[in-house]
């Protein structure tokens, strides 16, 4: 997927790639330990990346790993722990690393769904510093940090966003937010809390780009099903500037064609499309766009068949697991498309 979307010629030959050529998409990954998020990899060369992980080791991992042969047209990691402003903070250390947070864990809830992953190892104390700070000062000459940003800090993203206060305003406009429906970190705000915040700067929840939850296990999984409880998610958001949305305003060019390349490397293809018909693509770049988006979210019934083929020798070879290795094939797709709108007109074809 490294650079497939930035080579294709139909987007090489669009206004957003010649966006993108003078500054590249500016993408910060808060909580960036084990590696920058692969979503932005299509379009690599043309995208520059901050990202931030508190940890000293693993950023001069990270640092070290990325190196000289960067695929990105700007790299950075920062050893920052972020928050809403600068002030010591106490970091929370767990069994499991990508589970350190600044916040507790929630025992009750720890002990209640089992989740072995938040058994303590220790604390550090360590500074935290806003992400305005960050932008609007430490890195004040480089204008495009903060256009589209993934925040994954375990149960701390809301006070990050209280600290990102003029980069929400003037600068993001998508996000990738994981959000939480049950407090396993204490005192964290849930999404609901979240997506109100964010409401206030003008962005609209578009969607969960992954949903998982959790119980207690009482039934197997093998032979019966049910349903769990929600535990988090990642959540997209979008400041859209299409009538009947919060955020209704004329912006220029930059910023669209970075909504509409998110939008792309998000899955939204016909938001993005929508977003670039009723902007600036017309004539033959409507035609343009409109193909490589028809291309680049083709998923054609002779792919989708074999899958099924697959599924059915899997199932076939372990019927015992065939609730396992179906819900499996289930989870995988049912982000992909909701059919609910088109399925009366094909009913009575199968």
């Amino acid at each position: 997927m490294l650079n497939q979307l930035l080579n294709h010629p139909l987007f090489q030959a669009s206004a957003p790639y010649q966006t993108l050529k003078e500054n590249p998409l500016g993408f910060i990954d808060i909580g960036a330990r084990g590696g920058i998020h692969p979503l932005v990899e299509p379009l690599a060369g043309a995208v520059a990346v901050l990202g931030f992980e508190p940890d000293q080791a693993e950023c001069l991992r990270m640092r070290r790993e990325i190196g000289s042969n960067s695929a990105w047209a700007v790299w950075d990691v920062e050893p920052w722990a972020l928050g809403k402003s600068t002030e010591t903070a106490t970091l929370h250390q767990f069994v499991t690393p990508t589970n350190d947070s600044l916040r507790p864990a929630n025992q009750a809830m720890v002990d209640r769904y089992d989740v072995k992953t938040l058994a303590p190892k220790g604390t550090v104390e360590l500074q935290t510093i806003s992400l305005d700070q960050v932008l609007y000062q430490n890195r004040s000459n480089q204008e495009y940090w903060g256009e589209f940003i993934k925040i994954d800090t375990q149960g701390t993203e809301y006070e990050i966003f209280q600290g990102s206060l003029q980069t929400l305003s003037d600068r993001t406009v998508a996000l990738l937010v994981e959000v939480e429906f049950l407090q396993m970190y204490a005192g964290q705000k849930l999404f609901s809390e979240v997506e109100l915040f964010l409401r206030q700067f003008g962005f609209s929840f578009y969607g969960f780009q992954s949903l998982h939850h959790r119980s207690c296990k009482q039934l197997d999984k093998i032979r019966q099903a049910g349903r769990e409880r929600l535990w988090w998610a990642d959540a997209v958001f979008f400041k859209d500037p299409r009538p009947g949305n919060a955020w209704v305003k004329s912006i220029g060019d930059r910023p669209i064609h970075v909504l509409f390349c998110s939008a792309l490397l998000l899955g939204y293809y016909d938001f993005a499309l929508e977003l670039a018909l009723n902007t600036w693509a017309t004539g033959a770049e409507g035609e343009r766009i409109t193909s490589l988006i028809h291309t680049w979210a083709t998923i054609t019934p002779a792919e989708t068949a074999q899958a099924v083929q697959q599924l059915a020798q899997q199932v076939q070879a372990k019927p015992e697991l065939a609730n396992i290795i179906t819900g499996h094939f289930v989870d995988q797709r049912r982000h992909i498309n909701d059919y609910d709108d088109v399925i009366v007109h094909y009913r009575d074809q199968f």
